[in-house]
């Protein structure tokens, strides 16, 4: 019986160990940020400083979502941030494979921004969806 429990905890323990790490390698940013962990230089830990040109870049952006008057802009804006998205991931991916970390952890940065952007979309197109 008390085999029987140990069984259970550690299956249990060690499903959710399994559980954590399918969410997080299904998602480009956590999956980035985690490979940084592993190389022990952790992109949230560090100031990153974005250039002008790009905080400028998502200020417009979120000013168009805020602005945008139906859900066909919207979803055009989704489109354009979706493809900004897949461009970094593969970049990010290339700066991982050339153990580019620097560049990786900028690019990773970058993301985070355009993950935001993403969530508000999201936000906007359930209130017109609502």
């Amino acid at each position: 019986m008390r085999a029987l429990q140990t069984e259970k905890g550690f299956s249990l323990e060690h499903s959710a160990i399994v559980n954590r790490a399918y969410v997080t390698l299904q998602k480009p940013l956590a999956r980035g940020l985690y490979m940084l962990r592993l190389s022990e230089d952790d992109l949230e830990h560090k100031v990153q400083t974005a250039t002008s040109n790009f905080l400028h870049e998502i200020l417009e952006v979120n000013e168009a979502i805020l602005e945008a008057d139906s859900p066909d802009e919207v979803a055009v804006l989704a489109a354009g941030n979706q493809a900004k998205v897949d461009d970094l991931v593969h970049c990010i991916s290339d700066a991982f494979e050339q153990g580019d970390y620097v560049l990786a952890k900028e690019l990773l940065m970058r993301l985070k921004y355009y993950s935001n952007v993403d969530d508000k979309i999201k936000e906007v197109l359930q209130k017109y969806a609502g």
